[in-house]
């Protein structure tokens, strides 16, 4: 295949220099592979992914002094398919086959059975493993073959998968068209696969075979203290090089079990880097007296997967038996990190949560891998003791502070570090930076800062999402009267001693009927039920209220308000003349009658009089907390619970990723809103452009001071000109850019946006097809006009509803039509309509071929009448249409090259007018396109009647092509056309009708058996011996490539050339 004018030539080929580089080799197996014992890559058939000829010998070399039958054990142990299990299950059980080694059983010399695990992999010297990168390799799988771009191999075992793309093409083409095809068509070949790496040259994320897209992530930095780019060569070299792959293999890849389905996990960029700057600061615990540092990664960006990875790498890595201590200082971050370490398998040991005081000391004093506790669990029992007792002397144990900010101090953590654990070695785990005035007393505590993965580089790496404030106290006019930072602290406090709540009694006395007033949170209730019902992205959100009565109260208000919106947007759907509106009116009616709002609050004593002193009921929100899993439910992103009120429960330490909006009417500072805020930071999906806080109550002033502590970490708890959030005058100007450059490449397509205004229906209608006329340019114009697209989407939906984004309504809905109409045959675009359309310009008949058995659609092109075409094509514009006939010429172009391999010189001819097809800038681009598009299609179907030329049908003509040769006479012809047709008809009568047979080592080998002693009765003269092995092994691929069980192959479908 030509490299020269596709993809392979500036990604795959800068790919595997790249890789070169690094170290590996590199070959091509298309058109170049030979097969055998000795060919290029010792495959006996395509179907095989793991490469004896490299694993073997590494087996061996890791193993020495083993009988053969020990490697060829271990061999087939992970060769071995498991047809009853789905793919990211035998994933997890390879994966961890090949990390921990396979158990072999085998008889020595003295007739004694022995048993022993062998390594498939040196994870500590990296150079002594086979790295290969193969190109364009074909797999062949139950029904289908495909050929991956790159597949990087170690020790013989794919475990990184290059799916690279143009760069004029979306990348998420890669994934949508090119991935998910190959795991449902060859899953085997992702049976070992450790990673994906997507590319198109200008972009490259990686993922695992269980990612969706949206989690697929950039790799941007090979150190930490680089600024990130976004490269390929950076992903590479980051992931690929043979140290790093190899630590990635083994440390950074986790397995969470959700019951059904496994969720495979890679750490991130940042993950990585932060754990190993940890691994390697900790190499001497001696020299660092305890002190192993501080770990800041900012909310939303791992941190409990990180302290995963750090504690599992701890484990496999240094010399002893260490203990990780997991200490926490709230219920609910203790049973999330647990069960986070428990769904991955890192902690197998049951009861390793201390349960109490005295757990807790039994639990240290024994050697578990992994203990979790809550601080307050080193607690003195005063009528036993005056002092914390020596709980163990131990150098190997590890403890991680999670937020240690909170939990550095105090009398517990002095208990735990000073008399319990003197001789432990520590380390802070924060998602926000200590702040100054605490500086010195944490570096005392934990050192300094070992890894910082602040705000600004979180949100450039897209690890988490900007977050966009609206003042809302303001524009509502709402009385928030001033309250000093000590009583804000006390306020946010979940559970307030009776000291404290005398204290908040007194301070609030003027100003706590002022905030709890009915009129104004009737006025915020108002403005949030139609605010979170209208908002442009709908994901989950979160009331946070003063206290718990007013969590009630709001509860009750909201829902009032609920039902007038119900009517409110009922009534207009009534009034709506338009059908499709109506419809989608519907649709969102619908999505609100079923929305559930849920109070989530902490309980206390005497709660239900209480409340009803206050005219409220507690005991229905209470039921609902005590008998449903609330966390479970809002969790589920499909399930109808998406608004939770809450004043201090959730609000820290609880990670929704759908949740994208935050009302805030509480008087909190530092940590705390930080924490709060952060809830709607995560990245969730494609739409997901930021998260969004709606300010009630003037938090703003405090917004700002923490902005001025927690700003980026280099600046040492300073604080920097970057701030996490952005405010709607900055979300606008986003806006209004995205639209412009729209609206500019659009024009400079030839395409004045400003027709679409004000044009009757009529007209309108076509000016939408004159602009996807003129989009469909090229896909390179397509492409950048998709992405510019899909920005102005996802910010207009940013900024919605709020009051600035009307300016931008006309154009956005203008943007909205040409996309949506180019989009109608987009995903897989519907050929059978790009044939129709054609058909309708023509007015001829173009047989459309499907078999109702199978996905594909065929066409036949041999009908449609060109001339009428070219003749159209001289009187109007007709981009589009040279769009549609070139997906078409791919269709067909493509069955052919399935059906017979030796039209490869087609596709390169193709290909080169394809390139030159995306590389034009204007009409006479387009023309030409058109006429070598014309020129090409005849030619195909030329090649498409051969069959009849030559009195074959096309099965046997692909047989004969593999078998002829240039100087054959015309009685040699006819002589090799006979062995063609009886060797397939005797394989297909004999063979090829059973149901298995691809799987049975047994008859592939009779198979060939039968293929060579068909090919013996070549001329001799024209076929010696060794080109009648070669001619044997070119059509024993053939038939296992293109011919499954049962008897089928891929020509049932193809009809026979006299009817096309």
């Amino acid at each position: 295949m030509s490299r020269e004018y596709n993809e392979d030539n500036l990604v795959e080929q800068a790919t595997c220099d790249i890789l070169e580089e690094l170290g590996w080799q590199i070959e091509t197996a298309w058109h170049n592979e030979t097969f055998g014992e000795h060919g290029l890559l010792g495959r006996d058939k395509r179907s095989e992914v793991i490469l004896s000829k490299f694993l073997l010998p590494i087996l061996e070399k890791l193993n020495p002094n083993l009988p053969k039958s020990a490697y060829k054990d271990a061999y087939l142990k992970i060769t071995q398919r498991q047809a009853d299990k789905k793919l990211d299950r035998i994933n997890k059980e390879k994966y961890e086959l090949i990390k921990s080694g396979v158990e072999v059983s085998f008889t020595d010399d003295k007739g004694k059975l022995n048993k022993k695990t062998l390594r498939v992999y040196d994870f500590d010297n990296p150079e002594n493993n086979h790295f290969l990168a193969v190109r364009q390799l074909e797999v062949t799988g139950e029904l289908y073959s495909r050929r991956p771009d790159v597949v990087a191999f170690v020790n013989g075992i794919p475990l990184v998968f290059l799916e690279l793309k143009a760069h004029h093409r979306d990348l998420r083409h890669a994934y949508d068209d090119n991935l998910k095809d190959y795991k449902d068509t060859i899953p085997h070949l992702f049976n070992t696969n450790a990673f994906i790496i997507l590319s198109n040259g200008l972009d490259t994320n990686i993922g695992t075979l269980t990612s969706p897209y949206k989690f697929f992530h950039e790799w941007k930095r090979i150190d930490e203290d680089e600024v990130g780019k976004v490269s390929l060569d950076t992903t590479i070299r980051g992931t690929c090089a043979k140290d790093k792959l190899m630590d990635l293999f083994e440390n950074f890849i986790v397995f969470e079990d959700g019951g059904n389905d496994l969720i495979k996990i890679i750490a991130k960029n940042h993950q990585y880097l932060g754990v190993n700057k940890v691994i390697n600061n900790a190499k001497s615990l001696e020299d660092l007296k305890g002190k192993l540092g501080v770990f800041w990664h900012t909310q939303g960006s791992g941190k409990s997967y990180s302290m995963v990875f750090l504690s599992e790498k701890i484990h496999r890595k240094f010399e002893g038996s260490f203990t990780i201590l997991i200490v926490l200082d709230r219920t609910e971050l203790e049973t999330q990190i647990y069960n986070t370490f428990t769904a991955v398998g890192a902690a197998k040991e049951k009861n390793l949560l201390a349960k109490s005081r005295d757990d807790l000391r039994k639990l240290l004093k024994e050697n578990h891998r992994y203990v979790f506790t809550l601080i307050h669990k080193f607690s003195v029992d005063k009528k036993e003791e005056n002092e914390y007792p020596l709980l163990s002397e131990r150098k190997d144990i590890i403890v991680i502070s999670d937020e240690a900010h909170r939990t550095q101090g105090g009398v517990f953590a002095r208990n735990m570090r000073f008399n319990a654990l003197p001789n432990a070695s520590y380390i802070g785990f924060t998602g926000t930076p200590i702040i100054k005035g605490e500086q010195e007393y944490t570096k005392n505590i934990f050192g300094d800062y070992v890894s910082v993965y602040d705000f600004k580089s979180s949100i450039e790496d897209g690890a988490t999402l900007p977050l966009t404030y609206v003042n809302k106290g303001d524009k509502l006019h709402l009385e928030n009267p001033n309250l000093d930072n000590e009583l804000i602290d006390i306020i946010g406090q979940e559970d307030l001693d009776e000291d404290q709540r005398l204290k908040v009694e007194r301070a609030l006395k003027t100003n706590y009927p002022v905030m709890t007033s009915e009129k104004r949170l009737r006025d915020i209730a108002k403005d949030l039920v139609w605010h979170f019902n209208e908002r442009g992205y709908q994901g989950k959100a979160m009331l946070v209220t003063l206290d718990k009565p007013t969590a009630v109260h709001m509860f009750d208000y909201i829902s009032e308000y609920w039902n007038d919106y119900l009517a409110e947007l009922k009534t207009t759907i009534g009034t709506l003349t338009d059908e499709q509106e109506a419809a989608e009116k519907q649709k969102h009616y619908d999505k609100a009658a079923n929305t559930e709002i849920c109070v989530v609050v902490s309980s206390e004593q005497n709660e239900v009089d209480k409340f009803k002193k206050l005219g409220l009921d507690i005991a229905t929100h209470r039921r609902k907390i005590v008998e449903r899993n609330l966390e479970k439910e809002f969790k589920d992103d499909d399930n109808p619970f998406r608004l939770a009120i809450v004043c201090a429960m959730w609000i820290t330490g609880f990670d929704v990723p759908s949740i994208s909006t935050i009302y805030l009417d509480k008087p909190i500072k530092g940590h705390t809103l930080m924490q709060t805020i952060a809830r709607a930071n995560r990245v969730y999906d494609d739409e997901k452009e930021n998260g969004l806080i709606i300010d009630y109550g003037n938090v703003y002033k405090q917004l700002e001071e923490a902005y001025s502590i927690y700003g980026e970490g280099t600046s040492g708890g300073q604080g920097g000109d970057d701030k996490p959030t952005k405010n709607i005058d900055e979300l606008t100007s986003e806006l209004s850019l995205a639209i412009t450059t729209t609206c500019a490449y659009l024009s400079e397509l030839g395409f004045k946006i400003e027709q679409l205004f004000n044009a009757s229906p009529l007209n309108r209608l076509s000016f939408i097809q004159e602009a996807i006329n003129a989009v469909c340019l090229n896909e390179t114009s397509r492409a950048k006009f998709e992405v510019n697209t899909r920005n102005v989407v996802n910010k207009y939906k940013a900024l919605y509803p709020e009051e600035e984004v009307k300016q931008f309504t006309q154009q956005y809905n203008a943007i909205n039509a040409i996309y949506s109409g180019l989009n109608k045959e987009v995903k897989k675009a519907d050929i059978t309509e790009l044939m129709k359309k054609l058909q309708e310009l023509v007015g001829e008949s173009i047989q459309i071929i499907s078999d109702p058995d199978k996905e594909n659609v065929f066409i036949d092109l041999s009908n449609l009448n060109f001339e009428k075409l070219r003749e159209l094509f001289e009187k109007q514009p007709m981009n589009k249409t040279v769009y549609d006939l070139q997906k078409a010429v791919d269709q067909k172009l493509n069955r052919m090259m399935q059906e017979n391999p030796h039209r490869s010189d087609f596709y390169k001819k193709y290909l080169k007018i394809i390139h030159e097809y995306n590389e034009g800038k204007d009409e006479e681009a387009i023309k030409k396109a058109f006429e070598e598009l014309m020129k090409f299609i005849d030619e195909l179907n030329h090649e498409e009647q051969r069959s009849i030329r030559e009195n074959l049908d096309e099965e046997t003509l692909a047989i004969y092509d593999l078998l002829r040769k240039d100087n054959l006479t015309k009685k040699e012809e006819k002589l090799v056309k006979g062995i063609a047709k009886e060797t397939l008809d005797k394989l297909k009568q004999e063979k090829l009708k059973g149901s298995m047979w691809r799987e049975s080592a047994q008859i592939s080998a009779q198979i060939r058996i039968m293929i060579r002693d068909s090919l013996l009765f070549l001329p001799q003269e024209k076929y010696p011996d060794t080109e009648i092995d070669i001619k044997t092994l070119d059509v024993y691929q053939h038939i296992y490539s293109n011919y499954y069980h049962g008897g089928s192959s891929i020509y049932d479908h193809t009809i026979s050339s006299s009817t096309l």
